[in-house]
């Protein structure tokens, strides 16, 4: 099973990164499963399905969506019994540590086993230096934890405030992909995202 795990703060623009990335596997006929964690944020409800023009039974033609109420593991269990997914994308609360659940996955008395486990952190440029302040320990370990960092909402920040944050973040995770991006505006290339897979 591949995992894909998208975290970050609140209002970061998960959600809408997950539904970019699900259309265009879907389109390249990848059969995907999305969990949601059921805390709060926008989510993926039925409303926000039907505004996309989608529906909550079968999202996107091979996309099944569920909530985290029976335990992330159990979850995972009947969606690759059921489904046999190319890929799962767990969208995380914001308050979620993606090295948490990461460790979960990775546990001996786990019993599913992983092609490959990899983590999205979606910051938003806008409020990362406010949020550095009063959350660091939080953010700052769902970026160091990341494969991937996508720096959401740049088409509201200056060249000069884009740049800041992308060395802070450089700093913080040296190794992690850096995708500078408009999830609303669809602004930014998937490319880095599939080439996880």
């Amino acid at each position: 099973m591949n995992v894909m795990i998208i975290g970050g703060f609140l209002g970061s623009g998960k959600t809408t990164l997950l539904l970019n990335v699900v259309k265009k596997m879907i389109a390249q006929s990848k059969k995907i499963a999305v969990v949601e964690n059921e805390i709060g944020e926008i989510g993926i409800d039925g409303n926000y399905l039907k505004k996309e023009g989608l529906t909550v039974q079968e999202l996107f033609g091979g996309c099944i969506c569920c909530t985290l109420t029976a335990g992330l593991i159990e979850t995972l269990q009947k969606i690759e019994t059921a489904y046999h997914p190319d890929l799962v994308i767990i969208e995380a609360t914001g308050a979620a540590r993606p090295g948490d659940i990461v460790t979960t996955l990775h546990d001996d008395n786990c019993p599913l086993r992983f092609e490959s486990i990899k983590v999205v952190t979606v910051v938003d440029v806008t409020r990362y230096e406010m949020l550095i302040q009063v959350m660091e320990p939080l953010l700052t370990g769902q970026i160091q934890r990341a494969d991937i960092v996508a720096v959401n909402k740049i088409d509201e920040a200056s060249i000069k405030q884009i740049d800041r944050i992308i060395e802070c973040i450089a700093k913080l995770n040296p190794s992690a992909a850096i995708v500078a991006m408009s999830a609303e505006e669809e602004v930014y290339t998937l490319n880095p995202f599939m080439e996880l897979l």
